[in-house]
């Protein structure tokens, strides 16, 4: 009887140690703005946090002309007495820190500090024709940002300084191999590239004139920052359907990358096709790994899943062939991210 008793203890000690292991965390959510006054650039940014509070109120549907679905947060909850991992995510041109909200809900929930940022003149409601192509920038941005959190009162301490991972989409991809060590180089014209170097649809209107191979401006930013995008407190990091491939040609470029890289992509991208982009930067990166979704995956399945007024007014991003279901995507790609980055970091 005593050992029945014991047996009976011991069985409620496991489950009583595994269900505060398994913390069931909530997603806090604070908006920061930050300036980096270096280069005149505001840079907005979200920072989502694992928290034990409690939803008070259930929040209301957003407005009727939301593109996107959006996830169940707190504003300025307390964030959860523990230390964290870090995750910072770059979005695709002419998106914004809430593209990704579909990624960003699941590891908040797994345990993870993520950071997400809008880069200056190359977001949604902020278009700078410019910005659109002094694409080696956006790492300046994440480095500055990344600054600012780690100094920032009220999550400094909650950091785990030494497992901090990159995250990108499409443009943003390509930001997280800068980020690696990989530069880009502009001055080199292959005749062949020639199709992919045409402006993204996203590219703002605009009746000015600029040369973009010899702009004064966009020449003299890739002077001054193409050496300087490498942050070495980065240690893995996870890009989805990276672009600017056209940009790489040798190894030498890419040399300088010595933490893992995974690399998710659609084989049905026609934005930033594999062969010149996914493909090109997996040859390229000694430290990479590769995983393709099937021919029916395209390069927007990775943006969050859309309402029924996105589908209608801009379908071109939000509605994925029949065979495919972007939930199912994001279900496989955010699991390939959390056996990653518990590997790496």
């Amino acid at each position: 009887m005593k050992n029945i008793a014991l047996f009976i203890l011991s069985i409620c000690l496991f489950f009583s140690c595994s269900q505060q292991k398994e913390k069931p965390y909530k997603i806090g959510q604070k908006s920061i703005h930050f300036v980096d006054d270096s280069r005149n650039r505001p840079l907005a940014t979200e920072i989502w946090y694992p928290t034990l509070d409690n939803i008070i109120s259930k929040k209301q549907k957003g407005s009727p002309n939301e593109l996107f679905k959006a996830i169940e947060t707190i504003p300025n909850a307390a964030i959860a007495n523990e230390k964290f991992p870090l995750l910072i995510i770059s979005h695709g041109t002419g998106g914004n820190r809430f593209s990704m909200t579909w990624f960003i809900e699941k590891m908040v929930m797994e345990g993870y500090i993520v950071v997400s940022l809008d880069h200056y003149g190359n977001s949604t409601f902020n278009k700078i024709p410019r910005e659109f192509v002094k694409w080696w920038e956006r790492a300046i941005d994440v480095q500055y940002v990344l600054t600012e959190t780690l100094k920032n009162n009220e999550f400094a301490s909650k950091i785990d300084t030494s497992k901090i991972g990159g995250v990108g989409f499409s443009l943003g991809g390509y930001t997280n191999i800068a980020l690696a060590g990989g530069y880009v180089d502009r001055t080199v014209r292959e005749n062949e590239n020639a199709a992919e170097r045409k402006m993204p649809v996203e590219f703002p209107k605009t009746e000015e004139t600029i040369n973009f191979q010899n702009d004064s401006l966009i020449v003299a930013s890739y002077n001054k920052y193409k050496n300087r995008v490498k942050d070495n407190r980065i240690k893995a990091f996870f890009v989805m359907a990276p672009a600017i491939g056209f940009g790489f040609h040798s190894k030498e470029q890419t040399n300088r990358i010595t933490a893992p890289v995974f690399i998710v992509a659609g084989k049905g991208d026609k934005v930033a096709p594999i062969k010149t982009n996914a493909e090109k930067y997996h040859s390229l990166i000694n430290t990479s790994k590769i995983y393709l979704f099937n021919e029916n995956v395209e390069h927007y399945v990775f943006l969050n899943e859309a309402t029924d007024f996105g589908k209608e007014i801009a379908p071109a991003i939000t509605i994925d062939k029949p065979t495919v279901a972007r939930r199912k995507i994001h279900e496989e790609t955010v699991n390939l991210a959390l056996g990653f980055f518990e590997s790496t970091l």
